[in-house]
């Protein structure tokens, strides 16, 4: 089992407190709490960075993304305003130094710590999300046509950025890499899919290769329907997709049958609907019915489709985590 832990409360009713800021020894204990067998440990900040704040909600990030945050946004804020908004931005524009010190620290911290044999799982963006930090999904999308060169640049510029905390995050412990690359919303891809052949998947094949390299596995997380791109994906390293969002039509009958001798699968409660808003009977029933789906044979971790987020009672997180450990084994070999 595990969860991106994005929920505040939910520390505070299992561990006794609330974060403040995600950190690794609050997230594993939380994760110990819930029985989960990962954790992610995203890759970092360097010691000493203070956002630049523009009010005490909006800041501007170290590579010059605006953001605000609110109430329901821990620990990932909004972006609002980017960076490269035209030619001349992207001939100016430096990508912050990976190599900065205390960027691997938390990773650091969890190992140090590690006595419960948690996987930990570092994280990076994937170039089509970090891009779309840099530039906003509306100019992408205008690029596509008026100026695809310069997304390959920021696609290139971020895989190198991506590339090295790769390996600072592997040389520091991490067991595994999540590489989030959030490829589609509810109804379909971002791009058409000969679009996203050309433009997106070598750089995503490049980057899975080279994380490949280290000796860690490659963990894919996109949110919404990918399903028109799957079949690119089986050639890249990636072993593992994430989180199969119910709500986007991602079928996990279907996906299992097509790609469960390929690709682990990672999620597929709701945590759109049935998480946030339904029983615990409901709950215990989807969750029961996803492991009888996606277990037998192996390759399956239970999980969310998005994320424990605000807004999820904490009796239908305790109920996810006691009906995978209920009924998980049964399908364990």
């Amino acid at each position: 089992m595990f969860d991106f832990l994005f929920q505040e409360p939910m520390y505070e009713e299992l561990i006794g407190r609330k974060p403040g800021v995600y950190n690794a020894l609050d997230a594993m204990e939380c994760a110990l709490a819930l029985e989960h067998d990962g954790v992610w440990l995203p890759f970092g900040g360097f010691s000493g960075f203070e956002p630049k704040m523009i009010d005490e909600k909006t800041y501007i990030d170290e590579w010059g993304t605006t953001y605000q945050r609110d109430a329901v946004s821990w620990p990932i804020d909004a972006p609002i305003d980017y960076p490269i908004k035209s030619r001349e931005d992207m001939a100016k524009y430096k990508s912050p130094d990976p190599t900065m010190p205390g960027r691997d620290e938390e990773i650091k911290k969890a190992v140090a710590n590690n006595h419960e044999d948690l996987a930990l799982l570092g994280g990076v963006l994937g170039p089509f999300a970090a891009t779309w930090l840099l530039m906003g999904y509306e100019r992408i999308c205008m690029a596509l046509y008026d100026d695809p060169g310069i997304l390959t640049e920021c696609f290139k510029m971020s895989v190198e950025y991506s590339k090295e905390a790769a390996r600072l995050s592997a040389a520091a412990g991490c067991h595994g890499m999540w590489l989030s690359e959030d490829l589609g919303d509810s109804h379909s891809g971002f791009m058409r899919l000969e679009q996203f052949q050309e433009r997106v998947l070598p750089h995503i094949a490049e980057l899975a290769e080279y994380i490949d390299s280290l000796g860690v596995p490659v963990l894919l997380h996109s949110c919404g329907q990918i399903n028109e791109y799957l079949p690119a994906l089986t050639q890249t390293k990636i072993v593992s997709v994430n989180p199969l969002q119910r709500t986007a039509g991602m079928d996990i009958r279907e996906f299992k049958q097509e790609y469960g001798d390929r690709f682990c699968i990672i999620g597929n409660i709701d945590s759109s609907v049935t998480l946030p808003f339904g029983t615990v009977d409901e709950v215990i029933a989807e969750t029961k019915e996803a492991i009888e789906i996606a277990a037998p044979g192996g390759g399956f971790i239970l999980a969310s489709d998005h994320s424990l987020h605000d807004g999820i009672p904490i009796e239908n997180i305790t109920a996810l985590r006691d009906t995978g450990l209920k009924y998980g084994k049964v399908y364990s070999n």
